[in-house]
């Protein structure tokens, strides 16, 4: 259920254009998702969260993430990235590689805009026990977020950041998005992903056309047709986490390897 007013802490995240797929179609599946995990699901996002998360969540509070959509135009990389990876696996807390679900799919674009590989990705731990894009009256202004921990102003470029919210709202010129939906996330609140493999352009082709028909259970097929065995890791340069508890396992419906 979407709440009346804003956390005083949460996380909140911006959506859009991603890997060549649009919002509603991301949505759409995300749902699926939901509904596959038993109210879990994961939200790709690129950067880490560092501490922040674990730190709004002390002493027992709970954690809330906001996501709303994107005002800008969508970049062009973003709108027809050259390449698209799915990743496989997270990460945990002993850094062992855990296969990701049968059902879950989070992908993003291959390259950086710089053209060099991309070797980082994440996802947000999110339960909603109501269905996704339900209509909200909310709206976030940014003037009204600092980031938590630094209490700076949020920045730009920053997609997803956990921020404390001020209770007094800016002026009416001030410029704000709305909220399409809000869902908890639960420990470890997003994890490290890993093992992408390269989607070919005629998976990406079908699995357009099946979000288009509405096909719950062939997407379920498809995306696990998709998946491939998680590798042992292999090290890289991704910030380390922190916190990944293995009952994400269980949360999410996969197995331990």
């Amino acid at each position: 259920m979407t709440p009346k007013h804003l956390p005083t802490i949460f996380c909140w995240t911006k959506m859009g254009t991603e890997s060549g797929e649009e919002l509603s179609h991301i949505i759409l599946r995300k749902e699926w998702e939901r509904r596959f995990g038993n109210g879990h699901f994961l939200w790709g996002i690129g950067q880490s969260l560092g501490v922040n998360a674990n730190a709004a969540a002390a002493d027992g509070k709970s954690l809330k993430a906001v996501f709303s959509p994107m005002l800008s135009k969508p970049k062009g990389i973003d709108v027809a990235p050259d390449d698209v990876v799915l990743w496989n696996s997270w990460i945990d807390a002993a850094g062992q590689s855990r296969p990701l679900p049968a059902h879950s799919f989070v992908t993003s674009r291959a390259l950086l805009p710089s053209g060099r590989r991309k070797e980082c990705h994440y996802a947000l731990v999110c339960r909603s026990s109501t269905e996704l894009g339900t209509a909200s009256a909310l709206r976030v202004s940014p003037l009204a977020l600092r980031n938590v921990g630094t209490g700076k102003a949020l920045g730009a470029s920053q997609v997803t950041a956990v921020v404390t919210h001020s209770q007094r709202e800016p002026t009416t010129e001030a410029k704000s998005y709305p909220v399409s939906f809000v869902v908890d996330l639960e420990t470890p609140f997003f994890v490290r992903l890993a093992n992408p493999v390269l989607l070919k352009k005629r998976d990406l082709d079908r699995a357009s056309q099946i979000v288009k028909m509405g096909d719950m259970e062939e997407w379920r097929r498809m995306v696990s047709g998709l998946r491939s065995p998680a590798p042992a890791l292999r090290p890289h340069a991704c910030p380390d986490l922190g916190h990944s508890g293995n009952a994400l396992l269980w949360k999410l419906g996969a197995r331990a390897i």
